[in-house]
């Protein structure tokens, strides 16, 4: 499969990815459906893509206008082509990446009170509606998002996360659609 980027000032250049089923890049249909819901939200965005693999998600922000990324990835390969296709760009200037497992990433960046505008998650689709709602929950009890900030969850459809039904204090739920065999869930910080 081909992985380019869709939009902005890097708009068709290739990304690597490495080989195999390990990663999963974000569907472009996908990645354009986000960027259009955050349109002008993009410019100046500290954005966190958390699972990042190729870096497909945060290379896209950068390309419409996001002043850094932050990439949390801990599969070897995946990390080696992201660190490639961000030296390939020539952003390194505007990029962070952290070979972590998102939870310990999560609290690393809760200890030095960084602060995101966009944050994209994408675990494997292996993984229970459980870990979902456990990321979810960390961003409503700790400061990661700044205010009007927008977290997105994306899963493999059917959907397992019942985003509506979640007790939180700080996010709200937005939307949740679906996309050939993938779910994007929506959540804002509002207060």
């Amino acid at each position: 499969m081909s992985l380019r980027i869709i939009g902005g000032t890097f708009r068709n250049r290739p990304l690597k990815s490495p080989k195999g089923e390990q990663t999963r890049p974000t569907l472009a249909i996908m990645r354009k459906a986000v960027f259009d819901i955050l349109q002008n939200q993009v410019e100046d965005a500290h954005v966190l893509d958390l699972y990042a693999g190729t870096g497909a998600m945060g290379l896209e922000a950068l390309s419409r206008g996001a002043a850094h990324a932050t990439f949390v990835e801990k599969d070897r390969a995946a990390l080696h082509c992201l660190q490639e296709n961000i030296e390939t760009l020539k952003i390194d200037q505007k990029c962070t990446w952290v070979g972590y497992d998102c939870s310990s990433a999560l609290k690393k960046f809760d200890k030095k009170n960084l602060r995101f505008d966009i944050v994209y998650a994408d675990p494997p689709y292996a993984a229970d509606s459980k870990l979902l709602e456990e990321i979810l929950l960390f961003f409503d009890t700790h400061d990661l998002l700044n205010k009007g900030g927008v977290l997105f969850l994306e899963e493999a459809f059917p959907p397992t996360l019942t985003a509506e039904n979640l007790s939180l204090t700080q996010l709200r739920y937005i939307d949740t659609r679906s996309f050939s065999h993938s779910t994007l869930h929506q959540f804002r910080l509002c207060n």
